[in-house]
């Protein structure tokens, strides 16, 4: 089954639309704000009407900061993990015990901004919880798209995979941009989970990780750099 791939998100956050036989895939929002920048660039293509699901890979202000404003002008449900309920009603990204930065330009980065707020948001029926690998809501409606779990980034962090043509959005499971080397991501809950994450997309043997920052690159870079997530200490709050 073909599905077609577009990008039309910024340079801070990428907004990757899936399309399908069925209808559209949006892979996560953006910030606060953003939601005039996203319709006029997903009508170039298509009415906003043909997004049929919201793909939320976690809860952070950065991808869910205009979700609210989305769901009020569209009829798309909205697939993410459970533990993403509450942070998402109460409209602020998780600081959890124990979490940290992993390098110090993320954490002036989180210093600098200060603020991780954005408008509450409140499923209700639109919402499809996933909160494992058994529950595979896109290949139930015959999509060949595969949910991940990939936590350590955050306890509710999902990704994509695309077995047919080995492409994978990993959300923030790993990351492409300048503010961190060795594909890492700046903000860490747990790492001993993220690194597991990265065995589980290595395990796939994907042809091509499409993040939520930065360009896609190729799994060799994982596998490059794994072994510095071993023991890896982080900038604490």
């Amino acid at each position: 089954m073909e599905i077609s791939i577009r990008h039309i998100g910024g340079r801070i956050v990428n907004n990757y639309l899936l399309d399908t036989p069925l209808g559209v895939i949006a892979i996560f929002t953006g910030y606060p704000g953003g939601m005039e920048r996203f319709r006029a660039r997903f009508e170039k293509y298509w009415p906003l009407s043909r997004l049929i699901y919201l793909f939320l890979t976690h809860h952070h202000d950065d991808h869910a900061g205009f979700l609210a404003e989305l769901l009020d002008q569209c009829g798309c449900q909205v697939v993410a993990h459970p533990l993403a309920l509450e942070p998402l009603e109460e409209g602020r990204s998780r600081e959890p015990a124990g979490a940290g930065y992993s390098c110090r330009a993320g954490a002036l980065f989180g210093r600098l901004k200060k603020s991780f707020a954005f408008p509450p948001v409140h499923l209700g029926r639109r919402a499809i919880w996933v909160g494992d690998e058994e529950h595979q809501i896109f290949q139930k409606v015959g999509l060949p798209i595969q949910i991940l779990m990939l936590p350590g980034h955050t306890a509710d962090s999902i990704g994509l995979f695309l077995p047919e043509t080995g492409q994978l959005f990993c959300g923030d499971a790993a990351m492409n941009a300048g503010i961190n080397a060795a594909r890492h991501t700046i903000w860490i809950e747990n790492p001993v989970d993220y690194g597991r994450s990265w065995d589980r997309m290595l395990a796939l043997e994907p042809k091509r990780i499409y993040p939520s920052h930065g360009l896609p690159f190729p799994p060799d870079d994982l596998v490059k750099y794994r072994h510095y997530l071993d023991g890896r200490e982080l900038i604490r709050l």
